[in-house]
């Protein structure tokens, strides 16, 4: 008789998992809280047409590139490859580098001094407490309190003394930083250690193999409907689909319409954000909220925004990510104004005002004029990545491993405090959990 699986979230993590569970034989039933599938991977109405809930870039290994083929059809998606993956910039010290989306200290006043102690830094404190001694870890003094920290604190709006290492992963990948020009980077990134913290000065010319291979997705604009495409390959897989299913805590077991969620299957993969299991601890939670803001322009855009996103790290600035649909989505172009949409990570309840966001992004990108401005009414829950957070987050899902006592389960929702937040980590552990699960039940 096959095993039973029970995946919780209808996210392409969780859907990808179904998938590498349900073609090795196993019985997989898929819970998701809504009627929609694919997590964020949706559009919303706006203004200016349909558009994406932020940025809709999907980092995927071949294998997942064959799974999402199986699940929403071969055309669905448009693919970037090689440095074309992942094309970002960064907002500091008063311009756009628009070479690299780590922070670029050539031609600071204390370059020299960053220089050397990134270059002679190789992780002497291997056991980082919280992201302060991460961060120091890995550039050194002089970088990590006048360079980066001042960026982990504009976007989470603590010390980075209060937030976990793997801070440095979440949002903004800050695990790099610029020293040097493209010749110099390229020597120091033949040792191991730096490569894995000195950033490259030229993204499109990149030292070795781009995001470990993996391939860059997006949804074509004349996409099928997702839920319709789902719904007709779990018919065809025999995947059982149950939505507006209620997810929930009680006395510690994590249930499913009430229902104990051990209760029929011999183990389970949570897909869903740690956080939004923590109801019972959720006035303890350090959170935040995000909003999306999104702008018609009265122009194309062409070539005046050559990457697909802009992170903020200017403390002014109280925009977080500017997106740019233009810079991925080539073959899906047409004749109207460019649209932008900007993403405001902010104290609960007081989300700046559309005028202040625009105004940002004409400051940002000065050839940029502002026509129209759209906020979404409903803005996002986001769980800060510090260290309360990961003790509270870390005791949740500690009862829910012993509810299920011997029977395994797996965690690969949105997690910030361990730095699990973009597509590339929520897919990639949701596959990994279903290969540990088919080694395990086998």
């Amino acid at each position: 008789m096959a095993k039973k699986i029970t995946i919780i979230g209808a996210s392409l993590g969780g859907l990808i998992a179904a998938a590498e569970l349900s073609n090795n034989g196993f019985d997989v039933t898929v819970v998701e809280k809504s009627k929609t599938v694919g997590g964020l991977y949706n559009n919303v109405d706006t203004p200016f047409g349909k558009q994406e809930v932020g940025m809709h870039v999907i980092y995927v290994t071949r294998r997942q590139f064959a799974y999402l083929s199986e699940i929403f059809g071969m055309g669905t998606f448009n693919q970037l490859l090689g440095s074309q993956v992942d094309i970002g910039a960064c907002a500091n010290f008063g311009k756009v580098f628009f070479d690299s989306h780590y922070p670029n200290i050539v031609g600071h006043q204390l370059q020299g001094e960053i220089f050397t102690e990134v270059t002679n830094s190789y992780g002497q404190n291997k056991h980082a407490r919280n992201a302060t001694e991460e961060l120091i870890n890995r550039f050194g003094e002089t970088a990590s309190v006048e360079v980066v920290a001042p960026i982990l604190r504009k976007l989470w709006g603590v010390s980075s003394e209060l937030l976990t290492p793997e801070a440095i992963h979440c949002f903004f990948d800050l695990r790099r930083i610029i020293v040097c020009d493209k010749a110099e980077a390229d020597s120091l990134k033949m040792d191991p250690w730096l490569d894995s913290v000195v950033g490259n000065p030229e993204q499109t010319e990149p030292a070795g193999v781009v995001y470990d291979g993996r391939i860059g997705l997006t949804f074509k604009k004349e996409h099928g409907d997702l839920f319709e495409s789902v719904s007709n390959w779990a018919a065809r897989q025999g995947i059982n689909l149950q939505f507006e299913t209620e997810v929930s805590m009680d006395n510690g077991n994590l249930c499913l319409d009430g229902v104990p969620a051990n209760e029929d299957c011999d183990a389970c993969i949570v897909a869903l954000p740690m956080h939004s299991l923590a109801l019972d601890v959720a006035d303890q939670l350090d959170q935040l909220e995000l909003s999306i803001y999104y702008f018609q322009l009265s122009e194309r855009l062409h070539d005046q925004f050559p990457s697909y996103y802009i992170l903020a790290h200017s403390s002014h600035l109280k925009s977080s990510r500017i997106v740019n649909y233009d810079g991925y989505n080539q073959e899906d172009m047409g004749e109207e104004p460019s649209v932008l949409s900007v993403e405001v990570v902010h104290k609960t309840g007081v989300a700046p005002l559309e005028k202040e966001i625009a105004f940002e992004v004409e400051q940002i990108l000065p050839s940029l004029k502002v026509k129209e401005s759209y906020r979404l009414p409903r803005s996002l829950k986001v769980c800060s990545p510090t260290i309360n957070n990961s003790k509270l987050l870390d005791s949740i899902q500690a009862k829910i491993e012993r509810q299920f006592g011997n029977c395994p389960v797996f965690f690969s929702g949105m997690r910030t405090d361990t730095g699990v937040f973009f597509s590339h980590h929520t897919i990639g552990i949701a596959h990994d959990s279903a290969l540990e699960c088919k080694r395990r039940l086998s």
